[in-house]
């Protein structure tokens, strides 16, 4: 089961970076992913089970780097670095810091997000979300280094609740650090 497993990833990363790369085309008939999902359901938690009061660790199983975490009320809300996968930035909710769901993608249209021609380690890293009680609203600010973003490689998203996700992008002028 594991050396399957590790051929599946395997050749999925090997397909992943290809298609980034813009060298792969595939043959009439080669089955193509679009999208994969990763349920959670590894035989490790079925060998491994949880007394009371246990959780697993890392709480948000794959791959999540960058961590930043905001809390409103009794809501908790994750974003992850995404670097040049689109859609980007994934967005997590939790009620008490152990169970988390993925509640979408906070860029998601192709107005807000060009990595098409970014390689693997380019794109969007180590957002940062918070959220301003005084006006409601949530703001999540983020760089984009390599890629078509064009002169503002800073930039905020803001949005007023969670539950319907609609953000604006809002692009920051760069400042200049002047060492002297």
């Amino acid at each position: 089961m594991k050396k399957i497993l590790s051929l599946m990833v395997s050749g999925t990363c090997a397909l992943f970076a290809l298609s980034c790369s813009g060298g792969f085309t595939p043959e009439a008939g080669t089955p193509v992913f679009g999208s994969f999902t990763y349920t959670g359901a590894d035989a490790v938690y079925e060998q491994n089970p949880l007394g009371g009061g246990e959780f697993y660790t890392p709480i948000l199983q794959g791959c999540y780097p960058d961590p930043s975490i905001c809390r409103k009320g009794g809501d908790y809300y994750v974003v992850c670095s995404s670097f040049a996968i689109n859609p980007g930035v994934p967005i997590f909710h939790s009620t008490d810091l152990v169970n988390w769901r993925q509640i979408g993608h906070v860029l998601d249209r192709a107005s807000q997000l060009k990595v098409e021609d970014t390689g693997i380690s380019a794109g969007i890293y180590a957002p940062t979300i918070r959220y301003n009680p005084h006006n409601d609203t949530f703001y999540m600010i983020t760089t984009q280094f390599a890629g078509g973003i064009g002169e503002h490689r800073c930039f905020v998203i803001v949005t007023i609740g969670m539950k319907g996700i609609d953000l604006k992008v809002e692009p920051l002028e760069l400042l200049s650090l002047v060492t002297e």
